[in-house]
C-alpha cells in the first residue's frame, strides 16, 4: 500500500472555467499536488499560472479557442490525445475542474477524463453548471456532464441557481469567481490533509473508499464563529448544498473541517456528527482537519457527499451503469478466440 507522500495528486483545469481554478491555486501556492492548466485557447492559457500548460488542438482551432462548441473542443482533446497523455502523466488522485456549457470545457473533458482513468487515477471532476437562464448552455451542460459521469469516479456539481442562494447580495464579478473559490478551497484542503500534517489525516484509501463509483455527487460549505459556532457551521452547511438536492441517504461524504489553533477533537466530531446526522446508517464518511492559524476562532467545513439519491442524480447513475455494461460487455467479446 503507497504512504501518503508517495502519492501523486494532479489538479487539472479544462477550459476557461478550469483554468481560472488551477490559476486560483497555483497563485495561493498549491504544494501537495501539481496543477495543470489545459485549453484551446492560447491567449488565455498565456496568462494562467500551473505547474504545466497545455493548448490542445492547435492545429484545428490556431489557438483561438473553440467558439463555444463541444465538438470542436472533443475534436482538438483527441488530436492531442499523445500529448495529454504524456504531460498528466501517472497519478493516483485526478481532481478535474471545467465549467460545463461551453466549448472547451464541456467537449474536452469527457476526454481528459478518460485518459487521466486509463492511466490508472481515480478522477473526480468538479464541474459547475450553468445558471438556468442560460438555455442554450444548460443543454450543452447536460450533455457534457452525462458524458463526464461515464469516464469519471464521481463528478461533484456545483450549480450556479444555488450559488444566488448562497450568496445573493455579492457583487456580479465576485459572484463568477465564488464557485472558482470553492472549488479551490475543497480541493486543496483535501489535497493538504491527505499529504501534509493534520489535526485528522484523510489518507488516499480514504478518497478511494469513498470517491471511487460515487455518481454523481455535490459540495457544500459551512462557516461558524462565536460561542454557537459548532452549531452555526453545521447549520449553514447543510441549508446550502451547492446542488439542488437532499442529503438524506447519502452514502458517503469527504468532511475538511478547518479551525484556528483553539480547534479541539471534540468540537471537529460534533460538527462531523451534526453534518451528516440524515445520512445512510451505513455511510461511509472520512473527515479531515486541519489548524489554520488565520482561521482565529472560526470553524469553516467543506463536504463532498456522494451517493445521492434524487431523480436527476439517478439519471446520470444509470446512464454510467449502462455505459460501464456495454464496456464489459465489448471487452469479454474481444477475449474471445474464433475458430
Amino acid at each position: 500500500m503507497l504512504s501518503n507522500d508517495k502519492i501523486r495528486i494532479a489538479i487539472l483545469g479544462v477550459g476557461g472555467g478550469g483554468c481560472n481554478t488551477v490559476n486560483r491555486m497555483a497563485r495561493q501556492g498549491m504544494k501537495s499536488a501539481k496543477t495543470i492548466a489545459i485549453n484551446t485557447d492560447s491567449l488565455h492559457l498565456r496568462v494562467t499560472q500551473a505547474d504545466k500548460r497545455i493548448l490542445i488542438g492547435k492545429s484545428i482551432t490556431n489557438g483561438l479557442g473553440a467558439g463555444g462548441f463541444p465538438e470542436i473542443a472533443e475534436k482538438c482533446a483527441q488530436a492531442s490525445k499523445s500529448e495529454l497523455r504524456e504531460m498528466i502523466g501517472e497519478n493516483e488522485l485526478v481532481f478535474l475542474a471545467t465549467g460545463l456549457g461551453g466549448g472547451t470545457g464541456t467537449g474536452a473533458s469527457p476526454v481528459i477524463a478518460e485518459i487521466a482513468k486509463e492511466q490508472g487515477a481515480i478522477v473526480v471532476s468538479i464541474v459547475t453548471t450553468p445558471f438556468s437562464l442560460e438555455r442554450a448552455r444548460v443543454s450543452k451542460a447536460q450533455w457534457g456532464l452525462e458524458r463526464l459521469a461515464e469516464v469519471s469516479d464521481t463528478v461533484v456539481v456545483i450549480d450556479n441557481n444555488k450559488l444566488v442562494s448562497y450568496a445573493p447580495n455579492i457583487p456580479i464579478n465576485d459572484a463568477f469567481n465564488l464557485a472558482d473559490a470553492i472549488t479551490a478551497k475543497a480541493v486543496r484542503g483535501i489535497t493538504e490533509t491527505i499529504m501534509e500534517p493534520s489535526l485528522m489525516n484523510i489518507d488516499y484509501a480514504d478518497v478511494k473508499a469513498v470517491m471511487e463509483n460515487g455518481g454523481i455527487s455535490l459540495i457544500s460549505i459551512g462557516e461558524g464563529s462565536g460561542n454557537e459556532k459548532i452549531e452555526r457551521v453545521s447549520s449553514s452547511a447543510l441549508e446550502h448544498p451547492l446542488l439542488d438536492v437532499s442529503y438524506e441517504g447519502a452514502k458517503g461524504a469527504l468532511l475538511h473541517i478547518e479551525g484556528g489553533m483553539g480547534l479541539t477533537l471534540g468540537e471537529v466530531i460534533e460538527v462531523g456528527e451534526k453534518i451528516t446526522s440524515k445520512f445512510d446508517p451505513n455511510a461511509n464518511i472520512k473527515i479531515g482537519a486541519r489548524l489554520m492559524p488565520k482561521e482565529n476562532d472560526s470553524i469553516s467545513a467543506t463536504a463532498i457527499v456522494t451517493g445521492l439519491q434524487s431523480e436527476q442524480v439517478s439519471k446520470f447513475l444509470q446512464k454510467k451503469q449502462e455505459a460501464q455494461q456495454k464496456r464489459q460487455e465489448l471487452s469479454t467479446l474481444e477475449n474471445i478466440n474464433y475458430i
